[in-house]
């Protein structure tokens, strides 16, 4: 059985955007609470990275070939997107704004997101739900949280 006082967030990101939604017992629908876009992260690869790979000459032949960054600069961008989510989560729970967290996030985003999490936030975590929903319309979110039994 919930408190009156209880306030469930769902947090709702894909790794560029976010979303965070409130509810609890006494509140008929979803207010929205925050939300956040990492442009960075939405550019194509081309227009992150500004110099071109490096040329190399290699003695085993005679050819030149091009030397690809290790790291996808995506990737870069999603994890510190997740952190500065992690971040207001972090600060949204010391103000005790919420009691307890959904996250909603698709796979790779849900990976990361969670290791960003400090232990305090993580231990307010109720369920973790591999799907993204950040393009979902407001009026339809809770149609999903009620079928995923998060409700």
């Amino acid at each position: 059985m919930k408190r009156r006082n209880e306030v469930t967030w769902f947090v709702l990101t894909d790794g560029s955007r976010a979303r965070f939604l409130a509810g609890g017992p006494e509140t008929p629908a979803y207010r929205l609470v925050g939300q956040y876009e990492s442009k960075e992260a939405r550019l194509p690869s081309r227009e992150l990275v500004s110099t071109p790979p490096t040329r190399v000459q290699e003695s085993a032949y005679s050819g030149r070939h091009s030397v690809e960054p290790r790291r996808d600069p995506h990737v870069a961008l999603k994890a510190a997107f997740a952190r500065d989510i992690a971040a207001q989560l972090k600060a949204a729970g010391e103000r005790r704004d919420y009691t307890a967290l959904v996250l909603y996030a698709d796979p790779r985003s849900l990976a990361v997101l969670r290791k960003v999490l400090d232990a305090a936030t993580r231990s307010r975590v109720k369920a973790e739900i591999p799907k993204d929903l950040t393009k979902v319309p407001l009026a339809e979110l809770a149609q999903h949280f009620v079928a995923d039994g998060v409700a």
